[in-house]
């Protein structure tokens, strides 16, 4: 495994983990079993093999060939990992810009995307597990009559891409009866693990990216014998600092192109992890930037978090600060900088008593990247089945949503 755990600034010492790593591999012996409902992640690395991985980049060649932009319609898990993970590797000059609607109730939102496409050709891809999200189909309408206007019936459904479950809902109905193109979406995989599905796979290769080393990436560690020594100890340091009274968890970042990678945490784990009254409440910041607003809280507020630094070793440019700048600046490096900035915030904090985790890749590619995936998603199942919550249930989600289908029927009596 090539991330790097430092769990040297947790205050948490190795008797207390080793205390409680027989339950992390209970949990993880659980994962592997399929024992449990909504497991099919944990060998979707190997089960998505290379053909399959073919026929991705064969779509998404196609896709590029034909359209300057791909809109993607989905909610959740069936967007932001694909969002996550082109924010940190699309490249400058990609053919075929990936935009992302579907996610919001916002008027203003889609009319800004439908401009945007106006004098362009465009692809479309919808994007639900039950084939029935509110937010997604709803845009789905505007969208496709956007594209009916101008392409007639017959080419929309050719420019029409859609990931959901091989079975009967209103999605997989309509797709198969007006002939568009089906990806299926495998039962046992929830949205939130999906990211090294079709669902995050087709826009992440759209937007460019080399699919293939994403995958190989999270095949890298994607076996019970890579988590089966002390690679658990973050799970196991998040649970003691839960049972110790910590609240919150702090995912920080020193590149502001992790900003949605940050996001993608906070869903990953509040809804694995949010039941019966337990669960960290994830939280994201992106250094330098929050320091100059959260700084002070993080440095003397109320002890009620700690602090999960994700970093990359190498970055992959840099540029030098010119001789004209102010001193000391001038003639260093961004990065340099930035190197600095993150080793003194780690020395204040660990001086005023923050607990600190630090997680490292080596590189920011796509490789790394499906590697620190795969990391996060079994950290994060395993972490929850030791505090006794099953992570790929969100029963709390069924609440808010009867309550808006209900004033939703309502509209139509007015």
């Amino acid at each position: 495994m090539d991330i790097r755990i430092h769990l040297d600034n947790t205050r948490i010492s190795e008797e207390m983990i080793a205390a409680q790593r027989d339950r992390s591999s209970e949990a993880l012996e659980k994962l592997w079993s399929g024992e449990l409902d909504f497991t099919g992640w944990v060998r979707q690395p190997h089960k998505f093999d290379d053909n399959k991985i073919r026929e991705i980049r064969k779509i998404a060649e196609k896709i590029q060939q034909s359209s300057d932009r791909f809109v993607v319609l989905g909610v959740g898990g069936s967007y932001m990992g694909a969002k996550a993970v082109i924010d940190l590797l699309a490249p400058a000059d990609a053919k075929t810009k990936v935009l992302f609607a579907g996610y919001n109730f916002s008027a203003r939102y889609i009319r800004e995307v439908l401009a945007d496409l106006e004098g362009k050709d465009v692809s479309i891809c919808v994007i639900s597990k039950s084939g029935t999200t509110t937010e997604t189909l709803s845009a789905y309408g505007i969208f496709e009559e956007w594209m009916l206007k101008k392409y007639g019936k017959e080419e929309t459904a050719k420019r029409t891409y859609v990931v959901t479950e091989h079975r009967s809902n209103f999605l997989f109905d309509k797709a198969t009866a007006e002939g568009a193109t089906i990806l299926d979406l495998d039962l046992d995989i929830g949205g939130r693990y999906s990211v090294l599905t079709p669902v995050g796979l087709l826009p992440i290769a759209v937007a460019g990216i080399d699919v293939q080393q994403l995958v190989e990436g999270a095949r890298s560690i994607a076996s019970q014998e890579s988590f089966e020594k002390n690679e658990l100890d973050y799970a196991i340091t998040r649970q003691i600092f839960f049972d110790s009274g910590k609240k919150v968890e702090v995912f920080e970042f020193y590149d502001p192109y992790f900003a949605f990678f940050g996001e993608w945490l906070k869903q990953l784990f509040g809804e694995s992890e949010g039941k019966d009254g337990k669960g960290l409440f994830p939280a994201s910041l992106m250094f330098s930037r929050d320091l100059h607003s959260m700084g002070q809280y993080l440095q003397q507020g109320t002890e009620c978090f700690f602090e999960t630094v994700v970093t990359v070793d190498q970055p992959e440019t840099d540029v030098r600060i010119p001789d004209l700048a102010m001193k000391p600046f001038a003639g260093k490096t961004i990065e340099e900088i930035n190197r600095c900035a993150e080793k003194g915030v780690l020395d204040a904090h660990v001086k005023a008593g923050i607990p600190v985790v630090t997680i490292a890749i080596p590189n920011l590619d796509a490789y790394h990247v499906g590697e620190l995936i795969y990391f996060f998603e079994m950290q994060c199942a395993v972490s929850a089945l030791i505090s006794g919550v099953d992570p790929f249930n969100q029963p709390g989600v069924e609440a808010y949503k009867k309550e808006m289908r209900a004033y939703i029927t309502k509209l139509d009596e007015k």
